[in-house]
């Protein structure tokens, strides 16, 4: 993959969508990841302040859940096993841990020796990725394997965020390193490497949340001060894409069959108004 890394070109993908919405009339539902058999989870930001994490299943069902005792509820990410990760604050704490979750079975998790954790990714082995906050007041990427925590930290980052992380190991995130831009890198076999989107205008930086087991990169890039353009990153070239008519498009998720899903915000052409959406699309 590091030969694909240094291309860098740009061009626009060709992709087919599905656009519809969750059915969370008390807030605004964000796609976080999507698994082989289609399955999307996410969270919905609620009128309230607060979130609570959601799963949606192929045939339009969605399940709505908060953590045991919390007050504040996101899922990231749900491997092919239905194993779902994410993160809570539980109720009159400001500590936010992370969770692992299957079926009714919930553990949560906390870099040690208790400090807040998000956790972001899951592959199908069940390595998971994620990052915590130091108290230093900084945060680092981190992968979780067998029980025993790593650091993972970019040349020069300040923050550091792991994201996704594929079935062979690949890991995909973002870092800073002092600035309000932000970069993305790829950890592969035990080497970090930056990868940004080119000529990027300075609004924001590279987003990397996602990696395919085929090494399809997604994310989104600023191109404006409230406007977003989704990517996907393969072979050498990032391919932008939007959802028809939005003015912010983010891939947040890409499954074993490249299918990708995210949110994005549509404008209707004559009143304006503006509509939050869940989105899959296949891209070429």
């Amino acid at each position: 993959m590091f030969s694909a890394l240094v291309s860098h070109a740009q061009s626009a993908a060709s992709c087919t969508f599905n656009t519809f919405q969750i059915p969370a009339s008390n807030g605004v539902a964000i796609a976080n990841g999507i698994n082989r058999y289609g399955n999307i989870v996410g969270f919905v930001n609620l009128f309230t302040g607060h979130t609570e994490g959601f799963t949606r299943f192929t045939n339009g069902q969605t399940n709505f859940f908060t953590a045991p005792n919390a007050i504040e509820t996101l899922i990231a990410r749900r491997n092919d096993f239905g194993v779902n990760v994410g993160s809570f604050t539980p109720k009159g704490s400001t500590i936010s841990n992370g969770f692992v979750m299957h079926g009714t079975n919930f553990q949560a998790v906390s870099f040690p020796p208790h400090l807040p954790t998000f956790l972001r990714g899951i592959n199908s082995t069940g390595v998971i990725v994620g990052t915590y906050l130091g108290t230093d007041n900084h945060f680092d990427a981190i992968k979780l394997q067998n029980g025993k925590f790593t650091i993972l930290r970019p040349p020069g980052a300040v923050d550091a965020f792991a994201n996704g992380i594929n079935d062979q190991g690949v890991i995909v995130g973002v870092y800073f390193t002092g600035g309000v831009d932000s970069h993305g890198f790829v950890l592969q076999n035990g080497t970090i490497h930056t990868l940004d989107f080119p000529h990027e205008v300075g609004f924001g930086g590279t987003t990397l949340n996602d990696i395919s087991n085929t090494g399809e990169i997604v994310g989104f890039v600023w191109t404006g001060p409230d406007t977003r353009a989704a990517f996907i990153f393969s072979n050498g070239v990032f391919k932008t894409f939007n959802v028809p008519n939005a003015r912010l498009t983010e891939a947040n998720g890409i499954n074993a069959f490249n299918v990708i899903t995210g949110h994005a915000i549509v404008v209707d052409p004559k009143t304006k108004n503006e509509t939050d959406v869940t989105y899959t699309a296949k891209c070429r």
